[in-house]
């Protein structure tokens, strides 16, 4: 009788741990996949309202991104492209590019950007500024 009870104790127990390796592992397993680049500053930041036009929309990333990749355009409040530039990488930083603008006129401007970071993932989003009459 006392062996069954110490049986029952130790499957237990060895259950337990087993649930508990594999709480762990899926864990680690969901924040890995989570690691991905995302948008830490802009140059202008997001919300911005400025006196005067941008020469250029700089955007950087919490790792290093594929630079040849990367789209980053400008619109106007009408949906229209500012410029039909192409974003630059920047080689002394690898976690970071730059899209030269002409200048721009009064008004709202929403960037939208799409960027690969060096393990694969894509990300994409957007956000506005805007230049103050």
């Amino acid at each position: 009788m006392r062996n069954k009870r110490l049986s029952k104790y130790g499957v237990r127990r060895v259950t337990a741990f087993a649930a508990l390796v594999i709480l762990l592992s899926l864990l680690f397993q969901v924040s890995s996949v989570m690691a991905h680049a995302t948008l830490v500053k802009s140059d202008p930041p997001r919300r911005a309202t400025l006196s005067t036009s941008p020469k250029q929309i700089q955007l950087w990333f919490n790792e290093k991104i594929e630079g040849s990749y990367a789209s980053v355009t400008v619109e106007d409040s009408n949906k229209k492209l500012v410029t039909e530039n192409i974003p630059e990488a920047i080689t002394d930083d690898p976690k970071s590019i730059v899209l030269n603008l002409p200048q721009i006129q009064p008004g709202r401007y929403t960037v939208h950007y799409r960027v690969m970071s060096v393990d694969g993932h894509v990300i994409e989003s957007e956000y506005d500024f805007s230049i103050k009459k």
